[in-house]
């Protein structure tokens, strides 16, 4: 029969076993978090990488996190405090819950309404994170709802890893094909008194037909532009120039936007935000290293 002092160190060996499990598990927990973490972070750091957004260390810092999510998609800073599920969002939900649990700590109703209404904000604003987000790297910028809906969620996952680790995904602005002129769906309806032909760049060889008044607007942003360039062309800005055929004079008004320059082939550069007058069969370059280049016919 086993005596109280066997039945104790039984115990005794019970717990020590149950204190280490707890203890391995606790560990397993550490590194399995951290690893998470860090790939997180990687992914992160490589989708900066794409988007030209500078300070590699930030994926890896909580908040800098943040910030630097925010520089990829172009998005105030102050998004951070509407955006996901992080320490920043979970920590001002409890602060402000704190702070108003003493203020007004017999109306709990209130607090609970204030809490659902932060709920709201906090879908709106990381629905326009993403709605960026998606937008700057070429898909549709509606894929933002599945970070939205939470049965869908774990394909959003799917597609921020895509994005951070497919060399066939490049940091370029969305464009909507209903919207926007290219060379495959463009204005071949004009009339062609006068026509804008790419000789070197992105738009080599594509050609846009110009009547009396068409205004064709170059950049990397498809709200201010019509003829659209990825982030790859570094000298092409976000609104870059404007091309506006003068059918009665026949010759294109040229206006420059750009910090990079619009030049002639001659090497003048036009004086930004002044309309110049361009003769038929002039050539303009956008940006001084002319990798992305234009005649007009």
């Amino acid at each position: 029969m086993v005596g109280l002092y066997e039945l104790e160190e039984i115990f005794d060996e019970i717990m020590m076993a149950a204190e280490g499990f707890s203890m391995l598990f606790s560990l397993a927990a550490i590194v399995i978090f951290l690893s998470k973490y860090f790939v997180e972070g990687y992914a992160l750091m490589c989708t900066g990488h794409k988007a030209k957004v500078e300070g590699d260390f930030m994926p890896f810092i909580p908040i800098a996190r943040q910030i630097y999510q925010m520089k990829i998609a172009e998005c105030p800073v102050w998004y951070i405090l509407f955006f996901g599920s992080t320490t920043i969002t979970w920590g001002l939900v409890i602060l402000v819950s704190v702070l108003l649990g003493m203020l007004i700590p017999s109306h709990p109703a209130i607090i609970a309404v204030l809490v659902f209404i932060y709920f709201i904000a906090n879908r709106v604003f990381t629905f326009l994170y993403y709605h960026n987000y998606y937008r700057s790297f070429g898909f549709n910028p509606n894929t933002a709802w599945l970070h939205i809906i939470p049965a869908v969620g774990f394909i959003g996952i799917v597609f921020t890893y895509l994005i951070a680790f497919s060399n066939a995904i490049l940091y370029k602005d969305y464009v909507d094909p209903q919207k926007v002129v290219t060379p495959d769906n463009g204005p071949k309806s004009l009339s062609a008194d006068g026509v804008v032909v790419g000789i070197v760049g992105k738009y080599l060889n594509a050609s846009f037909e110009m009547k009396d008044g068409t205004e064709l607007i170059f950049g990397r942003d498809p709200k201010e532009a019509n003829i659209v360039f990825d982030a790859t062309a570094a000298d092409v800005s976000r609104k870059h120039c404007s091309i506006r055929f003068d059918g009665k004079a026949q010759q294109y008004v040229v206006t420059d936007y750009s910090s990079n320059g619009t030049f002639l082939e001659s090497g003048m550069r036009l004086e930004k935000f002044q309309p110049k007058t361009i003769a038929k069969g002039t050539v303009v370059y956008l940006g001084s290293s002319r990798q992305n280049g234009f005649r007009l016919n």
